[in-house]
């Protein structure tokens, strides 16, 4: 068996073995909560210099609406300094509130995370900012106080080479995983959800860049092992291991081009680029439980510096641009939040249906996705609880024109396959079955009312087996980014029509693929998002992100 065969194999057989199966078998944890080991919520490097970066709180009034936003109408660049880029990662990774109940209080961030855990960390390599730093930099974020950490401080003539190769004035964001965050909490299962988080936070960082005018373009080319280099994580290794996942071009000066920034780095660049490190990474847990599989799906996923899948070409030309009214992108940023639980009652009309799934479209929403290059390879099947003008049923929204004729002969189950009424034509959204579906969303989602209380729950179904043969186990994980990605986007689309949403990353793997009549490993299941209207608890109380000044 070849190198790349068994990893891919190694990629397929984690799948399979951290599926959950009807009616109640999971994939492995320990089943409680051991707080004796509950990592800390924020990494820090002791010894690090620290800056404190500006609180940049959304103006409302002055900023892009999320209308805007969504369109494909260009947004003027901001000028890149020390408070647009404190805002960049403030709309992006920072805190957007805390939250109280009796002698507990737990922080939220923009950035969604499965169970709130966030083991998704950020870096930058920037040259000089004015007003923060003089020289060329490697950066942390450190979200616990909206601040960067001083990792690195680089030759400006070596510096100077490395960005050679990077659009006019970029700089680079790069995504890590500390997957012990996770593993603490959901076990075996807990690689789904970091690479989910990385697809939240990717969204995030796209969406925040576009309110600035600014673009995202995902780097290729590196290899995991440079990447953790460029990072200053080489060399971690244990429970607590921290390994980067993917790099992003930060463009505030957008070029026309929208393919992947791809990036080769000659050993000696590359050493040039990597002086000792400052700071030591604090220590998360006093005690830790090892899941042994999760270093190993982790090894065997790890980038190749291939491209993960063929350039999308259906991007091109088509508009969705409205003049609806809409709040306050950032506004909107700041204030998503993770629904615990749904009213039961509340919906949404076809056409906010409608507009919602359009914006998971790259073909239709194309200035949203440039962090994604490649041509779409999740769909989402939508659970239609509650959409004033439609009948409850099953749909699902084709993200790839040319996967429509795989998917009608997979979903082998399926009475229909018919446009529901007066969806637009530039939508590809197929209704499938007509049936109330709250039962089966609540059964197929773990027992879980908020899958059922909402207007909808999403299943997120990947073409899988496919996209191994051609790219490499590597791919995996950018199957669950991509999910991650359309969650993000659902919760900001939830929030403009004043509902909430949130991730559902519990699921019966099989009997969502029963329930459609997907049969084999073309296409599985990935992730669930539900929508609804949000039911809060008055024990609860809201505070501000951040206690200092702006």
């Amino acid at each position: 068996m070849s190198d790349c065969t068994s990893k891919i194999k190694t990629a397929i057989d984690y799948h399979e073995r951290t599926e959950h199966r009807l009616p109640d078998r999971f994939a492995a944890s320990l089943g409680y909560l051991d707080w004796e080991t509950q990592p800390e919520p924020f990494r820090i490097y002791e010894g690090a210099e620290c800056f404190q970066l500006p609180l940049c709180e959304p103006l409302n009034a002055t900023e892009p609406s999320w209308e805007e936003t969504r369109s494909n109408t260009p947004i003027p660049p901001s000028s890149f300094d020390k408070n647009t880029f404190s805002q960049l990662l403030y709309d992006s990774l920072a805190i957007s509130a805390w939250k109280k109940s009796g002698p507990s209080s737990w922080a939220l961030r923009c950035n969604p995370s499965s169970g709130n855990l966030h083991p998704t960390e950020a870096y930058v390599l920037t040259g000089p900012i004015a007003g923060l730093s003089s020289q060329p930099a490697l950066l942390h974020y450190a979200a616990s106080d909206h601040a960067v950490e001083a990792l690195r401080w680089l030759d400006p003539n070596v510096f100077s080479d490395f960005c050679q190769q990077l659009p006019t004035h970029a700089f680079v964001l790069g995504l890590s995983s500390i997957v012990w965050r996770e593993a603490w909490k959901y076990g075996e299962r807990a690689f789904r959800y970091c690479m989910h988080d990385v697809g939240h936070a990717i969204q995030a960082i796209a969406g925040a860049a576009r309110i600035l005018g600014w673009r995202v373009r995902r780097i290729e080319g590196l290899t995991a092992d440079q990447m953790d280099r460029l990072l200053a994580l080489d060399g971690r290794d244990g429970p607590e291991a921290e390994h980067a996942d993917v790099l992003l071009a930060i463009e505030p000066l957008p070029a026309q081009a929208d393919d992947p920034v791809h990036l080769a780095l000659p050993d000696n660049l590359l050493s040039g680029m990597c002086p000792p490190a400052f700071g030591t990474p604090n220590r998360l847990s006093a005690e830790h439980h090892a899941w042994p599989v999760l270093a190993e799906v982790e090894e065997a996923t790890r980038d190749s510096g291939l491209p993960y899948g063929d350039p999308d070409a259906e991007r091109l030309g088509i508009s969705s641009e409205s003049q609806a009214a809409s709040p306050s992108a950032r506004m909107l940023v700041r204030r998503r939040r993770s629904a615990v639980d749904f009213d039961g009652s509340s919906g949404m009309t076809s056409e906010q249906l409608y507009r919602m799934l359009s914006t998971l479209v790259p073909a239709l929403t194309p200035t949203l996705w440039t962090a994604f290059p490649h041509r779409p390879r999740v769909h989402p099947v939508v659970y239609l609880h509650r959409i004033e003008g439609l009948e409850p049923g099953l749909a699902v929204l084709v993200r790839n024109r040319a996967h429509e004729p795989d998917l009608h002969a997979a979903f082998s189950r399926m009475q229909q396959w018919e446009k529901p009424l007066n969806c637009p034509d530039a939508l590809p959204l197929y209704r499938l079955l007509s049936v109330d579906t709250r039962e089966m969303g609540y059964l197929l989602h773990c027992y879980q009312g908020i899958a059922a209380d909402g207007a909808l729950v999403v299943s997120m179904i990947a073409s899988f087996d496919d996209g191994f043969q051609s790219f490499g186990a590597p791919v995996w994980r950018y199957l669950h980014w991509e999910a991650g990605a359309i969650g993000q986007l659902l919760y900001l689309e939830a929030e403009a029509l004043e509902l909430s949403a949130t991730g559902i990353g519990c699921f019966f793997d099989q009997g969502i693929h029963d329930l459609l009549g997907l049969e084999g490993g073309r296409f599985r299941m990935l992730y669930g998002t539900a929508i609804g209207r949000a039911v809060h608890d008055p024990r609860i109380q809201t505070l501000p992100a951040y206690r200092r000044r702006a």
